[in-house]
């Protein structure tokens, strides 16, 4: 098996980009979110590709990576910038940072190889960052806190396509000592 390769995807890259991290979300959100999760997901299948497909060939301030290995996409990261549509939209702002991680996923295949954290190296520009976790994720929790995130005391609810399940944002502040890791 070969390293993984990590690069910015390109338009053609965007039905695989979308497949992926619904198969991923279904997978980590078994058990939370509603039980035709991936069904609700793919009925947005055209929308999401074309705009994918749109923003990787013309990403603006946009960080998008995408790992392949042995021709399968592993893992996919992305930031954007904030607040995001669907944030205006369900009146969650102000966004806590200009910046938010919006995607990371990675097939369970390779968790724990650290492709996580170098997909988010390689994607963070190093300013204010935030990013949505649903509640009960304490795999993802526990890997952004050691990365320097701090959980808001807000709390929030998904749309109706997620079930409204529970969620919260975490936030790294640069500079902030607060919300950095210990060092042992």
């Amino acid at each position: 098996m070969t390293a993984p390769l990590i690069q910015p995807p390109v338009p053609d890259d965007a039905s695989a980009w979308f497949d992926f991290v619904v198969e991923q979300q279904t997978h980590t959100y078994r058990g939370i979110v509603r039980p035709d999760f991936a069904e609700a997901q793919r009925g947005f299948r055209a929308d999401w590709v074309a705009g994918l497909a749109a923003s990787f060939a013309d990403p603006g301030s946009s960080r998008r990576l995408i790992a392949r290995q042995d021709g399968r996409v592993v893992g996919v990261a992305s930031i954007v910038d904030a607040p995001s549509g669907w944030e205006i939209e369900e009146g969650y702002t102000p966004a806590p940072a200009s910046r938010c991680l919006d995607r990371l996923y990675l097939h369970p295949a390779v968790q724990g190889r650290g492709l996580g954290s170098a997909l988010l190296s390689a994607i963070d520009d190093g300013r204010d960052l935030y990013l949505w976790l649903i509640d009960g994720n304490a795999s993802a929790q526990q890997f952004y806190r050691h990365r320097g995130f701090v959980d808001e005391p807000e709390n929030f609810t998904t749309g109706e396509s997620w079930g409204s399940v529970a969620m919260h944002r975490m936030i790294r502040r640069i500079g902030d000592t607060t919300s950095r890791p210990e060092v042992r």
